[in-house]
């Protein structure tokens, strides 16, 4: 059964998604999507794709939220019903894919993050069956960063457009992106790894919205290229740094299972420690220069800086089971100085949620209350050795999650 909204209310929601929800998930190319979104049968896929982005852009509108459930429903029986009648190659099509993804986030806006979870599952398994993880393969011979300009865009054979391709990088970041948050927050395996990705993080989004070619970093790359290279887009650095928090997470996994069978070497517990904070630390300096919180700044932009700072106050957490590690003074007193440092990303996160009234609740993240949470969590767990100033940053930190419990359900469990 069909929703109750009418033809002006769907054509609403089509703008309302690249108004809001594309500036949190850049994966639509509008130009494409708009030649086809009035058709009455522009095909399953696609229908499921369009059904889709209604559906979390109602859950992003005021006046949509009525008819979340609705769309909700038609999107979960779009789906199925494309699921059981296509074939392999159509249940592998990006509308579809896309789709899944979408929906996934919804579940994690609007129902909860157990369905999210299992949603997520399927979409990454879907991503792997598309094998979007390589869509920048080069020639034999040819190293990952000699790939030459003119070899983009070439895929099993055929040229593609740029903003086709591209919209396939983005579907494979927001994928990898989502499996970082998730598997973070809840200490699980990730299911996307690093070590099979050849594809190249997202072009800035003014080359993907004109379909002009630009030929971008893969994400290793960006690692090492560090502050040297030009700036990156507030997406690719949303990459780079949901990277930085899997790896934080497979650190702590880690050395925690090499703890409890007794087999636990120091030695590469602080020097793996050390690599992680380096590259945090140069996460944010580049945060500081190139994407600077500012009143226009972008729901990504504040994500970025969101992601750093909680990555930081997780890697001092990490050091707490590894005490009997501590061989030296010089250990002791790094964890001492990496506490103080947490601190100080604590209190950053502070003035960040005083700054985020002023953006519309119904323009943040999906995932933006679990680095609330986590800056929250450290300043409560600290408050015996600084009570009045970590009370009134726990109470400005919690007022926001009040202020998004509405329209976010980690928001709502984290302030329950």
């Amino acid at each position: 059964m069909e929703t109750n909204a009418t033809d002006h209310m769907r054509a609403d929601l089509d703008q309302v998604y690249f108004d809001r929800v594309h500036p949190v998930l850049p994966l639509i190319y509008p130009r494409n999507f708009l030649s086809w979104a009035d058709q009455e049968n522009p095909g399953a896929a696609r229908a499921c794709l369009r059904s889709a982005m209604r559906t979390i852009a109602a859950a992003m509108s005021a006046p949509g939220c009525r008819f979340c459930n609705e769309f909700y429903a038609e999107t979960c029986r779009l789906l199925e019903n494309h699921n059981m009648k296509s074939n392999p190659d159509q249940a592998n099509s990006i509308e579809h894919l896309q789709a899944w993804l979408l929906v996934a986030h919804y579940e994690l806006l609007r129902v909860n993050e157990h369905q999210a979870m299992l949603t997520a599952g399927r979409c990454f398994r879907l991503v792997l069956m598309a094998r979007l993880f390589e869509i920048d393969t080069y020639k034999p011979g040819e190293t990952k960063f000699q790939v030459s300009h003119t070899n983009l865009g070439k895929n099993n054979g055929f040229k593609e457009s740029f903003s086709f391709l591209e919209e396939k990088r983005r579907t494979f970041w927001l994928a990898f992106c989502l499996d970082r948050f998730l598997c973070s927050r809840n200490d699980y395996p990730l299911t996307l790894s690093e070590e099979m990705i050849f594809t190249r993080l997202p072009s800035p989004e003014a080359n993907f919205q004109n379909n002009q070619h630009i030929c971008t970093s893969f994400l290793e790359e960006a690692f090492s290229l560090s502050q040297k290279g030009a700036p990156l887009s507030p997406f690719a650095e949303c990459i780079i740094l949901s990277t930085l928090h899997g790896r934080c997470m497979v650190h702590r996994r880690f050395f925690s299972t090499k703890q409890q069978t007794g087999n636990m070497d120091g030695n590469d517990f602080w020097t793996h420690r050390k690599l992680l904070i380096a590259a945090l630390e140069d996460r944010m300096q580049i945060l500081s220069t190139t994407l600077p919180i500012h009143a226009d700044s972008g729901p990504l932009v504040l994500l970025a800086h969101t992601l750093v700072h909680s990555a930081i106050i997780k890697l001092a957490n990490t050091a707490d089971p590894a005490a009997s590690c501590w061989r030296t003074l010089e250990q002791s007193g790094t964890l001492t100085a990496y506490d103080r440092r947490a601190a100080a990303s604590a209190r950053e996160m502070v003035l960040l949620a005083k700054q985020m009234p002023s953006f519309s609740c119904f323009k943040g993240h999906p995932f933006l209350p679990d680095p609330l949470a986590c800056a929250a969590n450290y300043l409560t767990s600290r408050i015996g050795n600084f009570p009045s100033s970590n009370e009134i940053g726990v109470q400005d930190i919690v007022r926001l999650l009040r202020d998004l419990q509405g329209i976010n359900t980690l928001a709502r469990v984290y302030f329950d």
